[in-house]
C-alpha cells in the first residue's frame, strides 16, 4: 500500500489514515471481522492506528467502499458518522478545544482540516439568511466517495442538531453531493439531493451560527433507517440524467459510475425495486417530455432531441407508442386543461 509521512502530507489528495477507524471499531462491536478487506488494500490496524501514516484519499473511498460491501450496510458512512464520539475524533477534538459557537469551530475547523487532509478545500459561506458549509475535492475522484458523502453528512446533521437543540427544524437544512446516494432519502428529514459536485456541501439559517455547540459523548442513533425511508435507486438515477439523456451512455456501467456505485449492485436494487433500467430510462423520458411538452415555447424537435433523439420524427413514434399520441397531440390537450 503506498503511504506517505507527516512530513510529505500536504502532498494534493493525501488523507490521514488513521480518519477511517471509527468505521473500523464500527465493525468490530458488530463482530464483522474487517481483516479480509483491509488485507485487500494492503492496511493493516497497526497502520491505522498509526497518526503519521497519510494515504490516497482514493485508497480511503475504496476501503469504506468494500467495507459497505463487507458489512452489508448500504448506509455503512452514514450509521458510522451516527453512533461514534465525535469529541474523540482528531478533526471535531482539535476544533472544540473550549466551548464554542457553531461559526468558530467552522472557523477552528477550516484552519485545522489541512493538517488531515490535503485532498479537500473547506469553506463556509455566510449570507443574509442562509449559510453554506462546503467541503470541496481538490480532484476529480475515480473511486466514488459513497460511504464518506454518508459519513460526513451524517457528522454534521449531529453538529447542527447540537447548535439547534429543541428548535431543530430538519426542513430548513438541505445537504447536496453527486454521491448522495450513500445517504437515505429524508435523511432525519433534512433535504438530501443530488448536485453536480463530487465534494458536499450543507446549508442551514445563519442564525444557528451564534450558538454554541454543545456534543454529548456518544450521541444516539439520530434515526433508523427502515424500509420506507430508503433511498430509492431510482428517485436518484431520475435525479441525476433529468440533462444527460442526449449526453451519456445510458448502458447500467455508466449510469452506475454517475450514480458512485457498483454496477452489479445498481442492476441488484433496480430488482429490488421491481424495475429495470430500460423501463425506467423510458418512463424517465415519457415524464420529462410530458413535462416540457407543456411548456409551448420549447420546440418540439428540441424537446426531442434533449431527450436523446436525434430526429422529430423518432421522437414521435417513440412518444406515441407510449401514450398513444403524438408530442403535438398531447401539447394541444395537455393545453387546452389548462384553466
Amino acid at each position: 500500500m503506498p503511504h506517505t509521512t507527516i512530513s510529505q502530507a500536504h502532498q494534493e489528495g493525501f488523507i490521514r489514515l488513521a480518519l477511517a477507524l471509527p468505521f473500523l471499531d464500527y465493525l468490530k462491536a458488530r463482530d464483522i471481522n474487517p481483516r479480509p478487506t483491509l488485507e485487500e488494500f494492503g492496511v493493516s490496524e497497526d497502520l491505522m492506528r498509526d497518526a503519521n501514516i497519510y494515504v490516497h484519499s482514493e485508497l480511503i473511498f475504496g476501503l469504506l467502499n468494500k467495507l459497505s460491501e463487507r458489512a452489508g450496510d448500504r448506509y455503512l458512512g452514514v450509521h458510522v458518522g451516527e453512533t461514534f464520539d465525535l469529541r474523540a475524533w482528531p478533526p471535531f477534538s482539535n476544533a472544540l478545544q473550549s466551548r464554542s459557537t457553531l461559526f468558530r469551530f467552522f472557523s477552528d475547523f477550516v484552519r485545522l482540516v489541512p493538517r488531515e487532509s490535503s485532498s479537500v478545500l473547506h469553506s463556509l459561506v455566510v449570507e443574509a439568511d442562509r449559510s453554506i458549509y462546503r467541503i470541496a475535492r481538490q480532484q476529480e475522484p475515480s473511486v466514488p466517495p459513497v460511504q464518506v458523502t454518508g459519513f460526513g453528512t451524517a457528522v454534521y446533521v449531529r453538529l447542527l442538531q447540537s447548535v439547534s437543540g429543541t428548535n431543530w427544524d430538519p426542513s430548513v437544512v438541505t445537504c447536496e453531493s453527486r454521491y448522495i446516494v450513500g445517504v437515505p432519502s429524508n435523511y432525519n428529514g433534512i433535504k438530501a439531493r443530488f448536485g453536480p459536485d463530487p465534494g458536499m456541501q450543507i446549508s442551514f439559517p445563519t442564525a444557528w451560527l451564534h450558538e454554541d455547540v454543545v456534543l454529548e459523548p456518544r450521541f444516539p442513533m439520530v434515526q433508523s433507517v427502515s424500509s420506507e425511508q430508503d433511498v430509492s435507486v431510482v428517485a436518484v438515477m431520475r435525479s441525476a440524467l433529468r440533462d444527460k439523456l442526449n449526453e451519456m451512455d445510458l448502458e447500467p456501467e455508466p449510469i452506475a459510475k454517475l450514480l458512485g456505485i457498483d454496477p452489479e449492485l445498481f442492476l441488484k436494487a433496480l430488482k429490488h425495486h421491481g424495475t429495470t433500467l430500460p423501463r425506467e430510462i423510458k418512463r424517465l423520458k415519457i415524464d420529462l417530455a410530458k413535462e416540457r411538452l407543456k411548456d409551448t415555447t420549447q420546440n418540439v424537435a428540441r424537446i426531442g432531441v434533449s431527450l436523446g433523439y436525434s430526429d422529430k420524427a423518432h421522437f414521435t413514434r417513440f412518444f406515441r407508442s407510449q401514450t398513444g399520441m403524438t408530442p403535438t397531440q398531447f401539447r394541444i390537450s395537455a393545453t387546452e386543461e389548462k384553466p
